[in-house]
């Protein structure tokens, strides 16, 4: 091998005298620390090394630096106390041990009866060397500990050189040249967008001509559609001729003539006197039995007590009534004994005959009945977790069933009322299980029991969360009229 060689290799690996000086860098310096072992079982469970001396802590506080459970042993206890720079042991009665110390191997029990340990009240003392080293039980743990160098601190670990480039190495170039290209192309637009001067038209000249006629011109107004004329039949002939002729109307430029009092007096005294002479004529002629009249025919057998589309099914047809002051009216159609110009005493009661009911049949009075939710009812039991008002606004978005089924019964009974108070579950699905009646102050089962299928058939979305819960309501139920 030539010196070349020989420098280059030294180049390479460093030399005796540097690998020596590193060795003294990373020697440990300083007195030596505590290595101590927990064994539990058989078996170590934990080793550490403290590297800072410092007093060691065993109990069962989580700060301590040894967790250990043991009948009587406080939750810190100092098991290696550092005085000045010297370390002592402290142990209890109850504690078992062996340390070696310059005079050789002890037990702790011996320690103690020989006067060797100190008495220092709740445990006893005994200071250790660096070259000391035992065991201590505590219940069913044994502390292992020894005293030893400490170990050198290992350096923190770094990238290798080519890989601990600088920033400016690590660009690529290319990408970055057309990133910038880019960006100073887009804002070279934009400042230029920014300041050109658009040409913007003014007036009348920018709105579009098919805008501007819509706006400016008048649209053709429609054509009017002349009136069909019908002719008049003989009824209404008749009805024109006995009009009285319509007086003169003043024109627009003359004032109409004021009415003095004594005027308006005659022509109120006139009115009045004309009404009861139409009022007279239509109650003789509806208890006229002589002429057949509906009353005459109601109240013919007593008291009216049947339903009213009874009572009324018994006239064939409507007449119209004649007075000194009404004038004639014609026959309604459709009546059940021809047609003409009668009083209302020649309303007669339907016989045998098919006489057919003017328009549609009298439709059957509906009865409605009010049904609210009242207060005092919610929530009374439950795993779940459920919000009460999405329960109150589910039942009053459904309220029309529950009042279908108390009209049901009103129909029967037009006095029913009371209150229904009704206990139901929600499961976690939104389905209703358990529904039942826990009071009803209606009299009518009916009533609860349909309120109760109605309530089970409801879904709340979502349901509960957690489990069920268990919901109690009052349903206060009253006829509107």
């Amino acid at each position: 091998m030539n010196s070349n060689q020989t420098q280059q290799t030294r180049r390479g690996r460093p030399g005796a005298m540097t690998m020596a000086m590193q060795a003294v860098q990373l020697r440990p310096s300083g007195p030596k620390v505590l290595r101590i072992g927990l064994i539990q079982g058989g078996r170590i469970v934990e080793e550490r090394i403290v590297r800072k001396r410092e007093t060691v802590l065993v109990g069962t506080s989580e700060k301590n630096h040894f967790v250990v459970q043991a009948k009587g042993l406080p939750s810190r206890f100092e098991l290696f106390q550092l005085v000045g720079q010297d370390y002592i042991l402290n142990f209890r009665d109850d504690m078992k041990g062996r340390v070696g110390l310059p005079g050789g191997v002890q037990d702790l029990q011996q320690l103690r009866s020989s006067g060797s340990a100190r008495n220092a009240g709740s445990h006893w003392q005994v200071k250790l060397s660096d070259n000391s080293r035992g065991k201590v039980v505590i219940g069913n743990v044994t502390l292992l500990f020894q005293f030893v160098v400490p170990p050198p601190v290992q350096p923190r670990p770094q990238l290798p050189a080519a890989a601990r480039a600088g920033f400016v190495r690590a660009l690529d170039w290319l990408f970055t040249a057309h990133v910038t290209f880019a960006f100073m192309a887009m804002f070279s637009l934009i400042v230029y967008m920014e300041n050109a001067d658009w040409p913007i038209e003014q007036g009348i000249a920018a709105v579009p001509d098919a805008v501007a006629r819509m706006i400016f011109e008048e649209p053709p107004p429609p054509p009017e559609e002349e009136p069909l004329e019908e002719e008049p039949t003989e009824a209404e002939e008749a009805t024109e001729e006995a009009k009285p002729e319509p007086k003169e109307t003043p024109k627009k430029d003359e004032p109409a003539p004021k009415e003095t009092k004594e005027e308006v007096a005659e022509k109120t005294a006139r009115i009045a006197e004309e009404a009861a002479q139409a009022a007279e004529a239509l109650i003789v002629g509806a208890l006229s039995a002589e002429a057949g009249g509906v009353l005459a025919d109601v109240l013919a057998g007593g008291a009216v007590t049947g339903m009213a589309e009874d009572v009324l099914a018994q006239a064939a047809g409507v007449g119209v009534a004649q007075s000194s002051a009404g004038g004639a009216l014609r026959t309604r159609t459709g009546g059940g004994r021809g047609s003409g110009v009668g009083g209302l005493g020649a309303l007669a009661r339907r016989g045998g005959g098919k006489a057919v009911a003017e328009g549609k049949a009298v439709a059957e009075r509906r009865i409605r009945g009010r049904a609210k939710l009242s207060t005092g009812g919610g929530d009374i039991g439950g795993t779940g977790d459920f919000d009460d008002k999405v329960v109150i606004r589910t039942i009053k978005t459904r309220l029309r069933a529950i009042q279908a089924c108390y009209e049901r019964e009103l129909r029967r009974n037009p006095t029913l009322a009371g209150k229904v108070v009704v206990q139901f579950t929600i499961e976690e699905r939104g389905n209703v299980t358990g529904s039942k009646a826990t009071e009803n102050t209606t009299g009518s089962d009916a009533v609860a029991s349909c309120v109760v299928n109605t309530i089970r058939r409801f879904r709340f979305n979502p349901g509960p969360e957690g489990g069920s819960v268990t919901y109690s309501y009052p349903f206060v139920f009253a006829p509107q009229n």
